[in-house]
């Protein structure tokens, strides 16, 4: 039995037959012992650990679940890690660490698999071609994957929560503001860790949870400013609750506007306009403390630095300085992300577009210290040097800022290339630099999904098809699009300044 990597083959079939699997543990926990459902589903589970074993060719498959994430071998399933955080939950709650798919698996094998991920421990005494936890990985991952797969499943709590979040206020009852609260510290200590990993992180791009993906990644990227600008780690913690739920007042927005294919009209703009007080609202009652800093946040982050956003705030009064920091995390990332109406831009235009709001959108101070940390090829852009080789830039030079570190991804014939890494500092013996980016480039133009990429190193095409995009305000010198109103006048007016209780987090600066 190996457990080395797969074959291209059989990573993807391991990968859809991990989503059969969390499939059918939804049917089972759904419809009773005998119904017919469950059948169908055992029996499409079971074609993919056919599939999956003729992919294999010899030996046997072998799952694994370490810390919430998923391998097939030594490969880290990336979006399967982050997205079936659930399935990786209950194979903990079960004791399953490894699966190891053994010749002529059953239906009743897939069946007794699924009861036992649903909590039925007669599931295990029935398994027949199905090896719970008999195999072991054979090589620890790398020092580089360990990392990333630590991230990922903060990454996938953080989604998850947020799911809970939403369903819980849909529901009339409040979050669970401690989760969030344990959640934000954690990733707080990852990204001080290494801070150039966790904004790689931040490329990701749901492909059908656009706003809770854009909401994780806001905590991120404010969390790596916050940093970055000397804040104190709890003061980094309460304005990272404050990116984590900027966008919950969307909870109130109908899915047929989030999920709205083309233009919106005027209407759904003024819907969704209202989110950040319906946010703020929504915190209030959920938090503990009446008057926690992260509902200003919350609240704030629309609210543009000269006073010119939503809502507005009473005595033309700045917003706090850590909304003004949420603002710049929350419009890079919307930025760069799909929308309804436009492609994503690339990383590089999208820091173009926040300096040229700078005094009016976003604190100048901010966009500064942003623009330094993100570099001039900011951190997770795919760029193409002067050799024609392609690389994704991991990390920027402290003073030269248009010289970052790239790890190589595609060599000059545009096949996959060696990932080492590259330092555009470098200099030949005549003093001049080896080499120099010649242009960015987007992910989506190349072919590249940029999830396996970072997390193994694997060249996934994206999708072909994806859901319409990130809803989202037009950042500051974008065109906006068809059918938008300008209705922050109508949203709400003079809002009064917001009691913060200074025992339920640390001062902030102003």
């Amino acid at each position: 039995m190996s457990t080395q990597t797969g074959s291209e083959p059989e990573i993807a079939k391991a990968r859809e037959m991990l989503r059969a699997l969390s499939s059918a543990r939804q049917v089972y926990a759904l419809y009773p012992d005998g119904h017919p459902k469950r059948r169908e589903a055992a029996q499409e589970l079971l074609s993919l650990v056919l599939e999956l074993r003729e992919a294999k060719g010899g030996g046997h498959p072998v799952l694994f679940v370490s810390e919430g994430n998923f391998y097939y071998g030594t490969t880290l399933l990336a979006w399967e890690s982050l997205t079936l955080y659930r399935l990786a939950q209950a194979m903990g709650d079960a004791g399953v660490q490894s699966l190891e798919f053994l010749p002529n698996p059953t239906e009743a094998d897939t069946d007794a698999l699924v009861r036992l991920l649903t909590g039925d421990e007669r599931g295990r005494d029935v398994l027949v071609a199905v090896a719970v936890n008999r195999a072991g990985p054979s090589s620890r991952p790398e020092e580089l994957q360990r990392g990333i797969a630590e991230l990922l499943r903060n990454y996938a709590v953080g989604l998850e929560l947020l799911r809970e979040t939403a369903a819980r206020l849909l529901a009339g009852r409040p979050a669970d503001m401690d989760a969030t609260v344990r959640l934000t510290e954690h990733l707080a200590d990852l990204i001080a860790a290494d801070t150039a990993q966790a904004l790689l992180l931040t490329t990701i791009k749901s492909y059908d949870e656009y706003t809770y993906h854009h909401m994780v990644n806001v905590c991120i990227l404010s969390l790596a400013i916050a940093r970055a600008s000397g804040l104190s780690k709890d003061q980094a913690v309460v304005l990272g609750i404050g990116g984590l739920l900027h966008d919950v007042g969307k909870v109130r927005v109908p899915q047929e506007i989030l999920q709205h294919d083309g233009a919106l009209d005027e209407e759904q703009w003024r819907l969704i306009q209202r989110h950040p007080v319906d946010g703020a609202g929504l915190v209030l009652i959920t938090s503990r403390n009446a008057f926690h800093p992260a509902v200003a946040t919350v609240l704030e982050h629309h609210a543009a630095f000269d006073g010119s956003g939503y809502p507005r705030l009473s005595g033309h009064r700045a917003p706090s300085l850590a909304s003004r920091i949420v603002a710049v995390a929350d419009c890079f990332d919307a930025i760069t992300s799909k929308r309804s109406y436009r492609k994503p831009e690339e990383r590089r235009q999208a820091l173009s577009l926040i300096q040229a709001g700078a005094g009016r959108s976003f604190d100048p101070r901010v966009v500064r210290t942003f623009v330094r940390l993100m570099g001039i090829f900011p951190v997770g852009s795919l760029v193409q040097i002067s050799t024609g080789e392609v690389g994704v830039v991991v990390r920027n030079h402290d003073r030269l800022l248009a010289r970052p570190t790239i790890r190589l991804v595609l060599d000059a014939h545009g096949n996959a290339a060696e990932p080492i890494e590259i330092d555009l500092a470098e200099q030949a013996a005549d003093g001049s630099f080896r080499w120099t980016v010649t242009r960015s480039l987007d992910p989506v133009d190349v072919g590249i999904d940029m999830l396996p990429l970072l997390a193994s190193g694997r060249l996934d095409s994206p999708p072909a098809a994806a859901p319409p995009g990130l809803v989202h305000e037009p950042a500051p010198s974008e065109e906006p699009p068809p059918g938008y109103v300008d209705a922050h006048h109508e949203v709400t007016a003079d809002l009064p300044d917001l009691p913060v209780d200074r025992d339920a987090a640390p001062p902030m600066p102003d």
